[in-house]
């Protein structure tokens, strides 16, 4: 796909992003992982294969990771529009470092007709759906939905990127000629393993921050000038959770 036009990963439609989402966080349940080709035996685009890499997903993976990270972040109490150019420049300077790696790997494994740059692109930025799951698992139920989340998202996304990453690498009619068995399996084993880790690191900073039930609430009266909040400051209803209504009248 080296003389591909960039349309090509941008060939999506409703249907097909509603099926690789399902794919992605269950990956386990689907049988059939073949590529399809068109009728001049070129690979047929996402909108007519679901096993074919896109652009669209992880891009709009990426803006709402930079989105939903910021709210966590707000609900924290340590939003600042700085903090998105942060997470932004962070995030693109690690999908940059591992497709770089990925680039030199091929020249330097003699395998660089095994996957294009945008293929490489693309896998590599799939995990970006998986860290959204893990950022709303945090904010439903703290660091042990996080921790679970995170652990089977980077399960499920290795098991993606096993079965889908392998036909382009040993694919050998379509890219021409059988290249060492044993070093397309080192730059596998090197995207398996670099997913779950930039998972987590690109996630844990947002995570760090333990703050406690009213935390929210506590944030939300600084910023109405209360001052220094305590807990026992915030208005509770009968049950004991924030009474947002008395809050919002407090003088």
């Amino acid at each position: 796909l080296t003389g591909f036009n960039l349309k090509y990963y941008f060939a999506v439609d409703n249907t097909y992003v509603g099926k690789k989402l399902g794919i992605l966080l269950f990956p386990f349940i689907h049988s059939d992982w073949s590529l399809k080709y068109g009728g001049s035996e070129d690979p047929a685009p996402a909108k007519e294969d679901v096993n074919a890499p896109d652009l669209y997903i992880p891009l709009m993976a990426f803006i709402t990771y930079i989105i939903v990270s910021g709210f966590v972040l707000g609900t924290q109490g340590r939003f600042s529009p700085e903090i998105l150019g942060i997470l932004t420049s962070n995030a693109f300077i690690w999908v940059l470092i591992e497709n770089t790696i990925i680039f030199v790997s091929k020249y330097i494994l003699n395998i660089s007709q095994s996957l294009s740059v945008w293929h490489s692109l693309a896998y590599s930025t799939y995990k970006f759906f998986g860290m959204i799951i893990c950022l709303l698992m945090f904010m439903a139920g703290g660091k042990t939905f996080y921790y679970c989340a995170l652990a089977y998202t980077s399960l499920s996304l290795v098991f993606f990127l096993l079965r889908t990453v392998k036909n382009f690498i040993f694919d050998s009619n379509h890219f021409g000629g059988e290249d060492g068995r044993k070093r397309k399996l080192l730059l596998i084993l090197f995207l398996l393993v670099s997913q779950p880790l930039i998972m987590w690191w690109l996630t844990s900073g947002v995570t760090s921050f333990e703050y406690g039930k009213f935390g929210f609430a506590q944030m939300a009266m600084g910023k109405m000038g209360l001052g220094d909040v305590k807990a026992e400051d915030i208005p509770l209803t009968a049950d004991g959770e924030v009474d947002y209504e008395a809050l919002l009248k407090m003088p």
